[in-house]
């Protein structure tokens, strides 16, 4: 059988959508990777391995984000990716979130093909932060309204956890929950957790005041003030741009505690947190975070670092179960986050628990091997 999956970014690789295709071809599909190349950087075709070829759309030149000239730019991937299709013909379309799901609902029903709709996240709750004014809300009422209609379009449904599925299944009664599970190759080894002579702390993800980087700094701080030598990776990039501003403002007198590396490739990043004692995920309590699971929690987990979480349903379901961390309220500053940190310095072995607990659950439960069937079982039954 042959897929062909649409994607909105270059695929540097996107880990979701690489583990899904690689899991695809082991079972005999084949896979093209249609994605688009914003920034005209990548090579524009790629094979990854036997069965997985990528092809990149170039010369639509675009940032992430909305507005007129972002919607026509997205039109424009639409119209370079029908063409591919119509190349390649595939036997089915599996479309990666929504901004690529009306393309892919067009060519399927144009041409008589199966198209699965991969909902990563509740992209009307993912944009809302960036709808502004009596527009945004129009905007937000329409985008909600469009994916609902696009999910009940589809032939299927694939999401990442029971929130989002409970979503969806008031649309469309094929629902399949694929996780964000790390394959099992990252939980073979624990981090050296508190072995350091510093506390290193780590974050990996985009870098905003929405995701915590604000509360991170100050963690920082008010560790050093009770005489932690505590050290903070932030591994990611701006989103927006304009972060890094506001980041820089607030590290003053600590300058030297922060490593900023910019965007790794997802194959450096268990390195990362192998080297790392915390892992941190304090989100703002907006309703697209409250609602997901970030694959970041899970990846933490891997590697045996014991996590400290905002205490929303979806996270809490899984820290308060593996017993792998703590749960903090983000709207409540600090204070307490510090109070757990320093707990935990004074008193290692506990850490360290929280830490194999978390790892041993990926080893037996949250790993991407034990999904790999399901996303083949929901390909043979679109044929059957």
């Amino acid at each position: 059988m042959r897929s062909a999956m649409l994607l909105s970014n270059s695929f540097r690789p996107d880990p979701r959508v690489l583990k899904e295709a690689k899991g695809l071809a082991s079972r005999g599909h084949r896979v093209s990777i249609i994605c688009w190349d914003r920034a005209d950087e990548l090579a524009p075709t790629e094979s990854l391995c036997s069965g997985v070829e990528v092809i990149r759309v170039q010369g639509i030149r675009s940032t992430y984000g909305l507005g007129a000239r972002q919607v026509t730019r997205l039109l424009r991937f639409w119209l370079a990716a029908i063409p591919i299709l119509n190349e390649i013909k595939p036997d089915i379309v599996h479309c990666h979130d929504f901004d690529t799901l009306l393309a892919g609902l067009w060519w399927g029903k144009v041409h008589h093909k199966p198209v699965i709709y991969d909902a990563h996240e509740h992209y009307a709750d993912l944009v809302k932060p960036r709808l502004k004014g009596q527009t945004g809300r129009i905007l937000y009422r329409w985008i909600t309204r469009a994916e609902l209609m696009g999910a009940h379009l589809s032939s299927a449904i694939i999401t990442v956890d029971e929130i989002l599925a409970d979503i969806f299944l008031k649309q469309n009664n094929n629902v399949v929950i694929i996780g964000h599970y790390p394959e099992s190759s990252m939980a073979q080894h624990a981090a050296p957790v508190l072995t350091h002579p510093e506390l290193r702390l780590v974050y990996v993800g985009r870098l905003s005041s929405d995701r915590g980087i604000l509360t991170y700094t100050d963690l920082v701080r008010g560790l050093r003030q009770l005489g932690i030598p505590a050290r903070l990776t932030l591994a990611g990039v701006f989103t927006p741009p304009s972060e890094q501003a506001l980041l820089q403002a607030s590290l003053l007198g600590i300058e030297d505690a922060i490593d900023l590396p910019g965007w790794l490739p997802y194959e450096r990043i268990p390195a990362l947190l192998q080297s790392c004692d915390i892992a941190l995920c304090v989100l703002s309590p907006e309703e697209r975070y409250v609602k997901a699971l970030p694959v970041k929690l899970f990846e933490y987990m891997a590697c045996g670092l014991p996590v400290i979480a905002s205490n929303f349903p979806a996270i809490a379901s899984i820290v308060d179960n593996v017993q792998c961390g703590a749960l903090v309220e983000p709207q409540l500053g600090t204070h307490n986050i510090i109070r757990i940190v320093e707990d935990w310095w004074k008193n290692p072995d506990e850490a360290r628990r929280l830490g194999e607990n978390g790892r041993q659950a990926v080893l037996s439960q949250y790993n991407w091997e034990s999904l790999v069937n399901r996303l083949d079982d929901l390909y043979q039954s679109i044929f059957r």
